[in-house]
């Protein structure tokens, strides 16, 4: 009996395990290779409608399945977010800003050492509000390489970072990160230095004339990287005419664009732009054929819109003392406050630029209806142009223009993307993208300001809630 009793017993057991082993794991047990974010309305970046009650799968920092939700079947290793009533655009990509940030010294000039806390801050900033991307143009070559790679390797949140080195100029100047590259023989030696320190792209800065902005592309060229154009002694005409990939800014300040008569009067200052805007046509011959030439070139705009109300309007406390400034790293703060572009502007210069302003929009719209491809940039850290708030700033400033918020959209994403060549793994939410991927509580074909109402935003698949990434900012 007692045998028996005991066999009867490991059955029992053996039975047991066997239950065990045919009933389903515990949903709390399941190890989930990836996610699936049901209900969500999709804009895709490429322009009109949503796509509504979508769900969007993420595996391994990719977009591996999309579909509507009856119709997707979601696998049982991902985990499930319910994002009903929520909605989605591409990550969005600033195509100017200095994140390389760089200090000044008691003479109020740039001090060519980035400041790393600084620039790590402004990082955090511009994801948190949607920014996966950004464009670098300008900063001493190897702190924005340093930075850029930091960012890589992940041992910096921040959005990927494309970057230039230091600004080809014919002299060096206070302002800015410039090398002094005024022979054909120097501009060359810098191209090629940059190259080989592995920049993204070249900048030619504005004291260029054409012919030294010639050298610079054909050496640029031959290594196959992209040149950034801020330009002035040189038009954009002729920019265009000899190559150049992408200029920067809302107008070209050159006075080849004036009546014949009034050229000696211009003076490349900024309140020489205000005598620009005032007296130049856009419907007379030198705007036009500056259209066509950039049109039949393929050469892109960054219009940084937001750089110039901030200046027009550099005399408001919507931007002297707006709620935002404690986004923006006290080190940046503290130089506003020393000195601005227009800090010697008296009231009736500020009145002139408010005049004139819908006139700087209306060459950006005036480019936009002539196919010419615009991307958004906000160009930080200009005085008042905050990190991450700027952009969506930016957005609202080229809704104004005119331009459909579709296309606005589309100007942030995919236009960008387009022009970075890297519009086969970004700019666009479909499979096989990369998830750069910003949630948001409205919708923005609505109004375009509702982009700023994150939820959280996703980079290469990685979760960012902008709270977490803003923590720095506790220390006010």
């Amino acid at each position: 009996m007692k045998v028996k009793s005991y066999w009867k017993a490991v059955l029992a057991v053996l039975l047991l395990i066997s239950a065990w082993g045919c009933k389903e794991t515990p949903p709390e047990q399941i190890e989930f290779d990836s996610i699936a974010y049901t209900g969500v309305n999709i804009i895709n970046g490429e322009g009109g409608n949503a796509q509504m009650d979508m769900t969007i799968i993420v595996k391994n920092g990719m977009i591996s399945q999309l579909g509507s939700r009856e119709e997707l079947n979601v696998p049982k290793t991902a985990e499930v977010i319910d994002m009903k009533g929520k909605w989605v655009i591409p990550g969005l990509i600033d195509m100017h800003a200095h994140v390389t940030v760089l200090p000044i010294d008691s003479n109020l000039a740039i001090i060519e050492e980035y400041d790393q806390e600084a620039s790590f801050e402004a990082l955090k900033t511009l994801l948190a509000f949607g920014i996966t991307t950004v464009r670098n143009p300008a900063a001493p070559t190897n702190d924005a390489l340093e930075l850029r790679d930091l960012v890589k390797r992940n041992e910096v949140s921040g959005p990927t970072i494309y970057t230039t080195g230091f600004a080809l100029n014919r002299t060096k100047a206070f302002f800015g990160p410039f090398a002094a590259t005024s022979t054909e023989e120097e501009i060359r030696a810098e191209v090629q230095s940059q190259v080989e320190a592995g920049v993204d792209f070249i900048k030619v800065y504005g004291s260029l004339k054409p012919e030294q902005i010639r050298i610079a592309i054909d050496e640029a060229h031959k290594h196959d990287k992209k040149v950034i154009g801020h330009l002035q002694n040189t038009s954009w005409t002729e920019a265009s005419d000899l190559g150049i990939d992408f200029v920067t800014h809302a107008a070209p300040w050159n006075g080849d664009y004036l009546p014949k008569e009034l050229q000696q009067n211009y003076r490349p200052t900024f309140l020489g732009r205000l005598f620009w805007l005032e007296n130049v046509d856009y419907n007379e011959e030198p705007i036009q054929n500056m259209i066509r030439s950039m049109r039949k070139h393929n050469v892109s705009v960054d219009p940084t819109l937001i750089a110039f109300h901030t200046k027009f309007w550099g005399d408001s406390p919507t931007y002297t003392n707006s709620k935002h400034l404690i986004l923006a790293p006290k080190l940046v703060t503290s130089i506003w406050n020393k000195t601005t572009f227009t800090s010697g502007w008296s009231l009736e210069d500020y009145a002139r630029a408010k005049q004139q302003w819908p006139k700087l929009l209306a060459l950006t719209k005036l480019m936009y209806d002539n196919d010419i491809m615009i991307t958004a940039g906000s160009d930080f850290p200009n005085p008042w142009v905050i990190p991450g708030i700027s952009l969506h700033q930016e957005l609202q400033l080229l809704s104004e223009a005119g331009i459909p918020n579709e296309e606005v959209l589309r100007i942030a994403t995919l236009n960008g993307a387009k022009a970075l060549g890297i519009d086969d793994r970004t700019g666009t939410i479909i499979v096989g993208k990369e998830a750069d991927l910003v949630f948001l509580d409205a919708n923005p074909l609505d109004h375009i300001e509702n982009t700023q109402k994150i939820v959280f935003v996703l980079k290469d698949g990685k979760r960012y809630n902008p709270g977490d990434l803003n923590q720095h900012l506790s220390r006010e």
